[in-house]
């Protein structure tokens, strides 16, 4: 679904994870080889070939789909491009910005104008993760807020899993900002 929305218009991707910046782009590139398009990355020169993850046939010409790896600054974007990766927040008009931030080892957040994304990287792949909505859903029915112990209680018992687990759903839903906590009491954001 991330990569779809990717390949639905023009794009910018606000992250300072260069493994990230690297698999977007070449899997992008890669979808679009297999559509019949030609690709053009610009700033190949910042791009470490050992650690891409897979060949790509890139061809700069006219009718390329242009991409820009790693943009420094307005000036390296072309006006007819696809995807742009940078640390930076670029002013780039008729584009959607995700910013990319970090979940955990190998999962990560991308925030846009009212959608967010939540995916991970595998060996260089971009793979959607589902998220899990057992947690949420027993917490709108209490209302929306509950104490953690009674919210931890309950869903342990409702959803037949350990409170362990229940505890480390919670504190992943808290990193991706589907819930808060604040002195014992959880609630829907």
């Amino acid at each position: 679904m991330f990569l779809e929305e990717l390949l639905s218009g023009k794009h910018l991707i606000v992250s300072y994870y260069y493994s990230v910046n690297l698999s977007i782009t070449f899997s992008i590139a890669r979808e679009l080889t297999r559509r019949g398009e030609k690709v053009c990355i610009l700033n190949q020169e910042k791009i470490k070939w050992n650690l891409v993850p897979f060949s790509v046939d890139l061809t700069c010409d006219q009718g390329s789909v242009n991409m820009v790896f790693e943009a420094d600054s307005e000036n390296q974007v072309p006006p007819n491009y696809l995807l742009v990766t940078s640390i930076r927040e670029l002013k780039l008009p008729d584009s959607r910005k995700f910013k990319v931030t970090k979940v955990d080892a190998n999962s990560f957040l991308a925030i846009g104008e009212g959608t967010r994304f939540l995916f991970r990287l595998n060996h260089g792949v971009i793979e959607d993760v589902q998220e899990r909505d057992d947690v949420i859903q027993i917490l709108r029915e209490l209302g929306g807020e509950a104490t953690l112990q009674d919210l931890v209680n309950i869903s342990s018992r409702k959803l037949r899993r350990s409170k362990e687990e229940i505890r480390e759903e919670l504190s992943h839903l808290v990193k991706i900002g589907r819930v808060e906590i604040k002195k014992s009491r959880v609630r829907l954001k």
